[in-house]
């Protein structure tokens, strides 16, 4: 990524190098190791659809306490190599980015609809326990993702809406913010989720995406800082949409004075000139430019090729700029 874009990077991610794969899978079968969780439904993880689900293990009520998440180990590993990078590279303004999923995706995926709610603070426990360790300063950015949230909005279209207020999606996203130490640099990568490749959902039009963003933004603590907003446009294999409507509810997005927009438009299928003109339909729906550009769904779970081709796409499409 630094040989790539370097000057242009907002952020530089730790890689995930022992989730890179899978994402959330090794952070579930870690808690199973830990004597958190147990099989309570197996499944080949060949689709989200078909992953395994689990339960507190040995009947347990689950806490916060029993579980490891991970992220802080992750954040002392990458540090000093971050820091080294940085120097070497001359980019003081450069943050190192920490991928968290959500409390509400954490449940969702491990435990499935049946185990959400009555297992969600366990999660939030965990998750804010290493946001207040990890948390450096100007030097990293918590990224919360959340792919439950949006796979869901996206799901229940015409009625994601009443999804997002029965459920509290946005506002949940926005207590993980406030529940974090004060400082602590926040962005929020909404997803549709890539196991292997393929997304979880499809965006019928962009009205989701923004309405999720919305209500981030409004219950978004006023003592917080919210750094950006990540929306997907292309959905796993499939490519960004060239139709000029899916992009209209764009019109209707509200941020905060310094909250960035980041279009995940990246995709290896378009030509380049294509994806300029997704860009361009993007920004026109938006009513001004974009704040940077990005994949849909990160990198890691790519081929190296394949991600140095993506990330010299970016560059093309931000230096077009």
């Amino acid at each position: 990524m630094l040989d790539s874009a370097g000057p242009r990077l907002r952020t530089l991610p730790t890689g995930e190098t022992r989730r890179y794969e899978f994402y959330i899978r090794p952070i579930i079968e870690d808690l199973v190791t830990q004597g958190a969780l147990e099989s309570k439904k197996p499944g080949q993880w060949t689709t989200s659809r078909n992953r395994t689900i689990y339960r507190a293990a040995g009947g347990k009520k689950l806490t916060g306490d029993m579980m490891d998440l991970g992220y802080l180990r992750e954040a002392e590993e990458a540090v000093p190599i971050f820091a080294a990078l940085r120097a070497a590279r001359d980019l003081p303004g450069l943050a190192l980015q920490i991928g968290m999923p959500t409390d509400f995706t954490m449940a969702f995926i491990a435990m499935g609809a049946a185990g959400l709610l009555r297992n969600k603070k366990a999660f939030t426990d965990a998750t804010v326990r290493d946001i207040a360790a990890i948390r450096a300063g100007d030097d990293v950015v918590i990224q919360l993702e959340a792919t439950a949230e949006l796979v869901l909005m996206a799901a229940t279209q015409p009625l994601h809406r009443l999804v997002n207020g029965a459920l509290g999606l946005g506002r949940g996203i926005a207590e993980l913010a406030a529940a974090a130490p004060p400082g602590t640099r926040i962005g929020v990568h909404l997803c549709l989720g890539s196991l292997n490749n393929k997304a979880r959902a499809t965006l019928r039009t962009a009205r989701p995406l923004v309405d999720l963003a919305n209500s981030v933004v409004r219950h978004w603590p006023a003592d917080r800082r919210l750094e950006y907003i990540h929306g997907p446009f292309a959905a796993g294999d499939k490519p960004p949409s060239t139709e000029p409507k899916f992009y209209a509810p764009l019109d209707k997005l509200t941020l905060r004075e310094g909250t960035a927009f980041y279009a995940g438009l990246v995709h290896d299928l378009p030509t380049v000139a294509q994806q300029r003109q997704t860009l361009q339909l993007i920004e026109q729906a938006l009513g001004r430019p974009v704040d940077g550009v990005a994949t849909a769904c990160g990198l890691g779970r790519r081929s190296r090729p394949m991600a140095d081709e993506l990330m010299a796409r970016a560059n093309t499409l931000t230096a077009s700029e």
